[in-house]
């Protein structure tokens, strides 16, 4: 194997376990253990800056990669593409994740300060009523496929 074929193998490496971390982080978000995110956040940044580091010596050395054999060529060509399309897919996700957050966030907001105070009045002789605990139904609809 020569030096080339080697960093393909090294690159090829990175990109189906960056695609493999963002297939569980879609899961994650799927069934909402967001603790489990933090986690895996970690992970995914440091495949990340490996592949950048991996990628960006490969760009450098324009003439290894010319003198790979044409298989292995097309298939780094392949997978690059196959990559791409699953951090475009995941890019998509998280960005449709932060609007579903976002407007949970809104909704509770604009819940909470539309509550408006009753007015107490009195009961009677015996004194002031005291506010019974007033509950609220908060109309919200949560897409879970994303």
């Amino acid at each position: 194997m020569t030096a080339a074929e080697g960093q393909v193998a090294v690159l090829l490496m990175l990109m189906r376990q960056l695609q493999e971390v963002m297939r569980t982080e879609n899961g994650l978000w799927r069934d909402m253990r967001l603790a489990r995110l933090q986690e895996l956040q970690a992970e995914k940044s440091s495949l990340a800056e490996a592949y950048e580091l991996e990628l960006r010596r490969l760009r450098q050395a324009p003439a290894a990669v010319a003198s790979l054999p044409d298989a292995s060529r097309s298939l780094l060509e392949a997978e690059t593409r196959a990559f791409q399309a699953t951090v475009r897919a995941n890019a998509d996700r998280l960005l449709q994740s932060r609007r579903v957050v976002e407007g949970i966030v809104r909704v509770i907001g604009e819940s909470l300060g539309a509550t408006e105070p009753r007015p107490r009045g009195y009961r009677g002789p015996s004194g002031p009523a005291a506010d019974p605990a007033v509950a609220r139904v908060i109309p919200m609809a949560v897409d879970r496929r994303c």
